[in-house]
């Protein structure tokens, strides 16, 4: 077929003009009492699943790809769908179109939407919002009190006597009274399954029209047992519309919980709602099945899975995508951009030992959880004084983050408690707002150094000798850097390498380590899995609750700060939980990349995998969260074996200056020789016993 500008304008529908031509408009040819009830009829289309992209174009001024509307259909028509795509697909938006065509097209619907934290259930709002300021048709078929509005604790839209609500999901308990038609689960993964089952879940409980569904439960099961029930009256009965919970996101690994939620739906799929066959399938083997799965229908559930490769040309940026896929490990890609569920990671850190790490309520109440840590711990913003802490820091080079992570140190074991990055890039924008004084950027870092090591009783700080490490341990001694008050932070004095550093008063603390060297880096990394293994190193929980508890936090925290040094310092100076545990998580999420080699001379090597850059040279994806860990947990190995230092006998008492008397060997006390051999004019005041 010849394409021409007019045939080619739907080449985006996969038509051709035979395909156009044999398109049947259903508001031609009416019928007369249609025609009479003209508005009814336009009603009634509206509320079919096959004409949505219509609905969705005329009510709410959005166009909708044929794709979208195909997965629409399927959320209309399930109690319970599942929908996973990849990144950048735009699930939310559509989540957000749903519960408005849902609000509009049935009225009295209730719909809650939960994530894993606030802000991820206000991103769906937000979309709603945006969609109702620029829908004028949807707008006027509302009334005055229809709209956004936003709340402390929720975000509602409504649309006359429906709404939808976005609602934070903390522990469940500010939350458990509410009632929906609709669940919205966004971003699946990261919402507690304990919390999902016995309070989100529980939403729904209750029929969306519970007197209407009661007379017909009983009509149906009098009928059948009269021998009057036929398969077009069950067709009608399926067809009512019942409670809803929507699983939406991105994949993860098979041992977390959305993948277990997967597997149970595929396998009821896939058996046609044959309980005890899926539970095969699964690996529990035979079971027997409850009285409440038999009451399961199996066409209830649903799978919508959309992969990059899936999506139409030209809806996302294929240069970023393929970015991506340069710059990513290939388990990580499949995830976020496959919509694959992947059992672990293939790198030298199992995602899965990662996770058994983290001190969250499932794991330490384990029976192979550690007996050192019996409840969970979140990250922290200031020490414990009653505590020591060590600082590890990847200095940053032209391209890298500077990364710095700090670890807290207890008898038996040790936890990574904060963790914070930045770059040039970074520190240009704050100057160009204000938010930071530093003159040049390894000012800005040694000031970041000097906060953190004023809240935290720092005992050690690892800094790679490399890529800027110097610089750094200069700047921390530089007394132009300084606060009034501050003593230069020094590196360490070792017995058997003297530096000039060793007699300048100060906090001799700085150890740089020789990242590098291949058998320090092999030690390193084989030291910080054993601790994995044994959990010995403990990552802070992750979960809704702590979030919505450091969010609060955060809040009182920064408005104590203002009250004392006002806003604009505060805003230089304060640090949000929230923020370090994005950072803890990033982290994780570097480690699953790190891959060991052998290189030609025999030695290991610990390195993340080759990638191509934006400019098409050759690269490393990052890693610098990972080597400040790697310092640090080195610097935590050794202050808990470390050998106690030689105990110094003083041999002497305060006396007054003209008194002083020392022995025949001219010693004031027994120590080391630069200070054994003080005297009348170095110093007064000590006398021999």
């Amino acid at each position: 077929m010849t394409y021409n500008v007019e045939t080619a304008e739907h080449a985006w529908l996969d038509l051709n003009k035979e395909d156009v031509a044999s398109i049947k408009n259903p508001l031609i040819n009416l019928e007369q009492k249609d025609r009479d009830n003209l508005h009814l009829h336009v009603l009634k289309l509206m509320r079919k699943p096959e004409y949505f992209q219509w609905t969705v174009k005329k009510l709410m001024n959005v166009e909708l790809l044929p794709e979208q509307v195909v997965i629409l259909r399927e959320l209309w028509s399930r109690a319970f769908p599942m929908y996973i795509a990849s990144r950048g697909f735009g699930k939310s938006f559509l989540l957000a179109v749903y519960a408005i065509l849902k609000c509009t097209l049935i009225p009295g619907t209730k719909i809650v939407v939960v994530g894993a934290a606030f802000r991820q259930s206000k991103v769906i709002f937000e979309y709603m919002d945006t969609i109702w300021k620029n829908a004028p048709i949807l707008q006027s078929l509302c009334t005055d009190s229809s709209g956004p509005r936003r709340d402390v604790d929720r975000c509602t839209m409504r649309l006359n006597d429906s709404w939808a609500m976005a609602v934070p999901l903390g522990d469940g308990s500010k939350i458990r009274g509410l009632r929906a038609h609709t669940i919205i689960a966004d971003e699946f993964n990261s919402i507690p399954v304990d919390i999902y089952e016995t309070v989100v879940a529980g939403f729904a409980a209750v029929s969306a029209n519970p007197t209407e569904n009661v007379k017909e439960a009983a009509k149906r099961k009098r009928l059948q047992k009269a021998g009057n029930w036929n398969e077009k009256l069950e067709d009608q009965y399926q067809d009512r519309q019942s409670n809803q919970s929507i699983i939406s996101g991105t994949c993860g690994y098979g041992f977390e919980h959305f993948a277990s939620y997967w597997k149970k739906y595929k396998s009821t799929i896939q058996t046609k709602g044959d309980f005890k066959k899926a539970a095969d399938v699964e690996g529990d083997g035979p079971q027997e099945v409850p009285e409440y799965m038999k009451r399961l229908d199996w066409k209830a559930f649903s799978i919508v899975r959309i992969p990059y490769e899936l999506i139409p040309e030209g809806f996302m940026d294929d240069q970023q995508v393929a970015r991506a896929r340069a710059t990513m490990h290939n388990g990580i890609y499949q995830m976020e951009y496959g919509a694959c569920f992947t059992s672990d990671s293939q790198g030298f850190f199992k995602r899965s030992l990662i996770e058994g790490c983290v001190a969250h309520d499932r794991n330490c109440g384990s029976v192979d959880w550690a007996p050192w840590c019996s409840t969970p711990f979140d990250p922290a913003t200031r020490g414990n004084p009653d505590l020591k802490y060590v600082f590890g820091i990847d200095p940053a080079s032209e391209q890298d983050n500077f990364a710095l992570v700090i670890i807290e140190i207890h008898p038996e074991h040790h936890r990574i408690v904060y963790t914070w990055t930045t770059n040039k890039k970074d520190f240009q924008s704050r100057k160009q707002i204000g938010l930071t004084d530093a003159n040049d950027y390894y000012s800005f870092c040694c000031r970041k150094i000097r906060e953190l090591y004023k809240v935290f009783p720092c005992v050690r700080i690892g800094i790679d000798s490399q890529g800027g490490g110097y610089a750094l341990a200069e700047g921390l001694r530089d007394h132009d850097k300084m606060f009034t008050g501050e003593r230069p932070i020094l590196p360490i004095i070792e017995e058997k390498k003297e530096k000039d550093t060793d007699r300048v008063a100060g906090d001799h603390v700085i150890d740089l380590v020789q990242f590098a060297k291949a058998e320090w880096t092999s030690q390193a990394n084989h030291g910080l899995r054993k601790d994995m293994e044994d959990k010995v190193l403990l990552f802070p929980r992750f979960d809704t609750l702590s979030l919505s508890l450091m969010s609060e936090k955060d809040k009182i925290s920064f408005r104590q700060l203002k009250d004392k040094v006002g806003e604009s310092h505060a805003l230089r100076l304060y640090d949000t939980l929230e923020d370090a545990v994005m950072e803890i998580e990033e982290l994780k999420d570097e480690l699953v990349t790190v891959v060991v080699s052998i290189t030609p001379g025999g030695r290991e090597r610990f390195d993340t995998p080759e990638i191509k850059t934006d400019t098409g040279k050759k690269g490393r994806m990052r890693k610098d969260r990972y080597s400040a860990l790697v310092i640090a947990n080195m610097l935590a190995r050794e202050s808990q074996r470390e050998i106690p230092g030689p105990v110094y006998n003083n041999i002497g008492t305060v006396i007054t200056p003209g008194m002083m008397k020392l022995d025949s060997s001219n010693q004031m006390y027994v120590g080391q020789e630069w200070a054994a051999q003080m005297n009348q004019n170095t110093c007064f005041g000590i006398r021999r016993n």
